[in-house]
């Protein structure tokens, strides 16, 4: 074992690590009137070894006294430093009290979600009833994959059209008459787009212009849009396997979506976005 490495990071572990009840029986550590139980200290030690307190457990017995006492010296420091912060008043620093509220919402969160596991392993035979009960559903409409110039101004746009047909770069193009970040998606790459995700003018242009040939400008949000196609699938009805991992994502939100609705009638939930403009109107 590297005892330095592993000290240490169960040190920086514990500081962040929330506190486990203390187990019955004598404590190895105590800080005042704070005892650290033996399952805390395996605790600690499993997560550095991959989550395992067994594997912990094992490594403490092949420790030699000193290392151990080390690892409880080392353990106590960070107990002392987190009581010294009290003292400070640390804990009582906005920023510092959001994040210790939030590490603790966070875990039990993600442990509630955890507690559903049995409800959310769906078995093969749900998911196919589903989809066979669902098929109209699972269908993917035609796709094209296109990239976009785009300018507010329509003679600009007209130009760009005109260098590229002259056989100008479609990148260059962009960055001489299109806007600022005027080439969609950046970097020359493509974006697929399903039928009738783009504007109407755009849609029909990305499923009818010819293959690799510049079309437009076209009239759309904000201004004036040259499209350049360069592939299209055909779309059609999804085979089961095809669907499977939709399937499951679906079946998965219904038990989440059931499980919200049920704690928002103990809880009722408040929104008010306006706030968020910072103006409190």
């Amino acid at each position: 074992m590297k005892k330095r490495t592993l000290l240490a990071a169960i040190l920086c572990l514990f500081l962040a690590a929330p506190a486990l009840p203390a187990g019955a029986g004598e404590a190895p550590l105590a800080v005042g009137d704070e005892k650290v139980s033996l399952d805390e200290v395996y605790y600690l030690m499993g997560l550095e070894l991959g989550g395992s307190e067994a594997l912990a457990a094992l490594a403490a017995r092949e420790m030699t006294p000193e290392e151990r006492e080390e690892l409880l010296d080392r353990i106590s420091r960070a107990v002392l430093f987190s009581r010294g912060a009290i003292l400070k008043g640390l804990h009582l620093d906005p920023k510092i009290a959001a994040q210790l509220r939030w590490n603790q919402i966070n875990l039990l969160a993600n442990a509630y979600l955890a507690s559903l596991a049995p409800r959310l392993a769906v078995s093969e035979g749900q998911l196919r009833s589903h989809y066979e009960k669902n098929i109209k559903k699972y269908v993917l409409r035609d796709r094209a994959r296109v990239r976009l110039i785009f300018s507010a101004d329509e003679g600009r746009a007209r130009s760009a059209l005109i260098s590229l047909l002259s056989g100008e770069d479609f990148e260059a193009a962009a960055e001489s008459f299109g806007e600022k970040h005027g080439l969609i998606p950046p970097e020359n790459s493509f974006a697929w787009f399903e039928r009738g995700e783009l504007p109407e003018a755009l849609d029909r242009l990305a499923f009818s212009a010819p293959l690799g040939k510049v079309a437009g400008p076209a009239e759309g949000p904000g201004g004036y849009w040259l499209i350049q196609t360069v592939e299209r699938k055909k779309g059609g009805a999804l085979s089961f396997e095809e669907a499977r991992e939709m399937i499951k994502k679906e079946l998965e939100k219904q038990v989440l979506d059931g499980e919200i609705h049920s704690l928002k009638k103990r809880y009722p939930v408040t929104l008010a976005p306006r706030l968020l403009d910072g103006r409190g109107e």
